[in-house]
């Protein structure tokens, strides 16, 4: 990465530096210390909270769930609101078939212009600009 990005982090990234034993743990801590040097502004939305709530719930446990906003709030991660816009544009994204979380992180970034950190190559096919987290 060349210049400072402004970018939105999936929770596929979040997931994988919280937790070690993931596939992606790695590279996903990577960007979280590019992120905490200040190499990029960082953000992340309650749409993107949400998502790793339902996921860290179904997957590790209820008790992990509820410690999940802590962990996140003690990350360099900013807030970032989903407004109207991002509402329409994700109502769009879903009609294409793409889900609804990856349609709201694809409809916040578009309407934000942000560069979306992430695995997930629907991004790509939604016109989007996306980083592999393995490429830092």
């Amino acid at each position: 990465m060349r210049r400072r990005e402004s970018c939105l982090i999936d929770a596929d990234v979040i997931y994988a530096f919280l937790d070690p034993s993931d596939w992606l743990h790695e590279p996903a801590r990577r960007v979280m210390k590019v992120v905490e040097r200040g190499g990029v502004d960082a953000y992340v939305t309650p749409i993107t909270v949400l998502e790793l709530a339902v996921v860290v719930k179904r997957d590790i446990s209820e008790d992990a769930m509820l410690k999940l906003y802590e962990e996140l709030k003690s990350l360099a991660l900013k807030f970032l609101q989903v407004d109207e816009d991002a509402v329409r544009e994700a109502f769009n994204y879903m009609k294409m078939g793409m889900g609804i979380f990856d349609a709201f992180h694809a409809a916040t970034a578009k309407t934000h212009k942000l560069t979306i950190i992430s695995t997930d190559h629907k991004y790509d096919q939604a016109g989007l600009k996306r980083i592999d987290p393995r490429e830092f």
